[in-house]
């Protein structure tokens, strides 16, 4: 696959500090959002994963070390990751502008020395925790670091890793603060402390979830507690409300994409991208045998055939670009 051209953006300057020019801006866009990227995290090993699970996933790379992410992959995670920017900034745009302020008011006084940020340079080998405050989507992360100006300008010269963007799925993800640009960062308060791991914790137990973009508790993460938020990670409604469905009316949902797929197989195929684009796309509120809910869509059923290899990449490519969004291939 060819890979998307993007423009380059000139530098600037944000708190006192010359920040660098990049191919992603120095806001926030939905256009570059979850960037493809084939590395993973942390390259998976075999002899912990076992073979079935090695196995099944083997359609998200494209060789046999699982050292590189697969086509499929790379369109199947970035449909997910829009679908949670959508929700998300659906999301932001209901929240309270005054409740935000309150909240964000109340974090800062439990952290009692917090004081807003006017030049980095400030902070410059400063150990301590700070507070990272995007105004246009009432929203605020809370960190620490033993050098607050590298830890704030790391935030945003990094991206999200691109299969960490979603955790733990398209519907429930806080939205990473690594995916926000430098600009998209409004106001800054961080404060001076020999010990930052208490400074955030106390900070981060103060926050109201609503407006909080921390996706695991503050303070020093123990083993267990780092295994346990991997297990189990903080999770957010985004505003969803799925219209309900049974559990027998969402096996006939599944059985009617995979019908879709089979009869034009059977036939020129042709139709396929057209039908199954033109297919309902509710997101529904789905009950459990064990009572228990979980959100899915036709979305997600028509992302699951091409994971396994019922739905070709070309076809979901132009699937996607029938349902409107642009495919980004990166370099490779």
């Amino acid at each position: 696959m060819r890979a998307t051209k993007q423009p380059s953006y000139p530098s600037c300057e944000h708190f006192g500090d010359q920040l660098r020019g990049s191919m992603f801006g120095h806001k926030m866009t939905r256009e570059l959002y979850a960037y493809p990227n084939r590395k993973p995290k942390a390259r998976p090993k075999r002899e912990l994963l076992g073979e079935d699970l090695w196995n099944d996933s083997s359609w998200s790379y494209r060789d046999e070390g699982h050292t590189q992410h697969s086509d499929a992959y790379l369109l199947v995670q970035r449909d997910a990751a829009l679908v949670n920017f959508d929700l998300s900034m659906r999301y932001f745009a209901s929240l309270d502008a005054d409740e935000f302020e309150a909240a964000l008011g109340h974090v800062l006084t439990k952290g009692r020395t917090f004081k807003p940020v006017q030049s980095l340079a400030d902070w410059d080998g400063v150990a301590g925790a700070y507070v990272m405050v995007f105004d246009e989507y009432k929203q605020f992360y809370i960190g620490q670091s033993t050098d607050i100006r590298k830890r704030v300008k790391q935030h945003w010269a990094s991206r999200k890793p691109f299969d960490r963007v979603i955790y733990p799925d398209r519907y429930e993800t806080v939205f990473p603060v690594d995916e926000l640009r430098d600009l998209d960062t409004t106001r800054i308060f961080a404060a001076r402390s020999t010990n930052p791991y208490a400074v955030e914790e106390r900070a981060e137990k103060a926050a109201d979830q609503r407006f909080c973009l921390n996706r695991m508790p503050g303070g020093l993460a123990s083993p267990v507690t780092l295994m346990l938020s991997s297990i189990d990670p903080r999770r957010r409604s985004n505003g969803v409300a799925g219209v309900p469905l049974s559990w027998d009316d969402y096996d006939r949902a599944w059985d009617g994409v995979a019908d879709v797929i089979a009869r034009e197989r059977s036939s020129d195929g042709l139709g396929l991208v057209a039908e199954l684009a033109g297919m309902d796309m509710t997101v529904h509120s789905v009950t459990r045998k064990d009572g228990s809910l979980f959100m899915w869509s036709r979305r997600d059923a028509i992302a699951g055939a091409t994971a396994r290899g019922e739905l070709g990449v070309t076809e979901f490519a132009a699937f996607l670009e029938a349902m409107g969004e642009t495919v980004i291939w990166p370099e490779d």
